[in-house]
């Protein structure tokens, strides 16, 4: 059942009340997990860092334009679904990832319970096992007291956008937060509204679903395009390829991690073989 099924069907739940499982649900939390003991250093607040956040959330800007239509969508879907205009608004706060939220409404709604929806969104972000040292390995200093707030705000497109960065220049932790406070912003804010709105749109939602699906996709694929170097397109050819074999038979979050590894391992090779002198 997708979330605009869950708009169709009208299943009220008034008794449920996400909150408590909500703080488990994200996995950027075990990435934080597994690198903190090494992140025990502080960035000073200087001028400098300042201006690297500022400069990222200006750069945010493309993100916050694809984010905040989709976001009012999820609001719009949480209410249509039978949450409150809150327990709406403290999944985004909390959750902060556009497809398992989307996900975890589905499944509330068709009366799944906690348990199953933890895994559920826990899997699907599994992703982020690969995004965290990925982007540790392109910032200039370490993170130090902000890598909690790195991990969090650490989503697809923030990782792109600061891939794409580090193409161009050296990455900073303020630089990337930046980014990730602007994004951040704009998903709550777009929730926000779409919550408050979603009583009053009644059947119209699903027309918003169904345009919006492209949205977050199509963004995340014009970044990750600018950011990748020559010789990554294999990787990404190989990736792709196993992603889509292996989603003809299996769930869509298999497919990808799959992809991922396969494009993980193909990449030393091929760094090794770029590094080689040509005659």
């Amino acid at each position: 059942m997708t979330a605009v099924d869950s708009v169709q069907t009208k299943l009220p739940f008034p008794s449920i009340t996400p909150a408590p499982i909500l703080p488990a649900l994200s996995t950027r939390a075990l990435w934080l997990i597994m690198r903190a003991m090494n992140q025990s250093t502080s960035l000073p607040v200087t001028a400098a860092a300042g201006r690297a956040l500022m400069s990222g959330l200006r750069a945010s800007l493309p993100l916050a334009i694809g984010y905040a239509p989709m976001a009012f969508s999820f609001g719009v879907v949480g209410i249509q679904a039978g949450l409150a205009t809150w327990e709406t608004l403290l999944i985004s706060l909390i959750v902060f990832a556009g497809a398992a939220q989307f996900i975890l409404v589905s499944m509330l709604a068709a009366g799944s319970g906690a348990g199953a929806a933890l895994i559920a969104v826990w899997v699907l972000n599994l992703r982020h096992l690969f995004y965290g040292p990925a982007l540790l390995s392109q910032l200039r200093e370490r993170p130090g007291r902000l890598l909690p707030a790195l991990a969090f705000g650490l989503t697809d497109e923030v990782f792109a956008t600061a891939m794409a960065e580090s193409t161009r220049t050296a990455v900073t932790p303020a630089w990337t937060l930046g980014v990730g406070i602007g994004a951040y912003s704009a998903w709550v804010g777009g929730t926000a509204l779409g919550a408050w709105l979603g009583v009053g749109l009644g059947e119209g939602e699903t027309v918003i679903s169904h345009a919006l699906t492209f949205v977050l996709p199509g963004l995340f694929i014009a970044l990750l395009a600018s950011a990748l170097q020559r010789f990554l397109w294999p990787v990404v050819a190989v990736a792709a390829t196993v992603t889509l074999i292996l989603g003809w038979f299996y769930p869509s979050h298999v497919a990808m991690m799959a992809g991922m590894v396969a494009g993980a391992l193909i990449r030393p090779a091929l760094q090794d073989r770029s590094a080689e002198p040509q005659p």
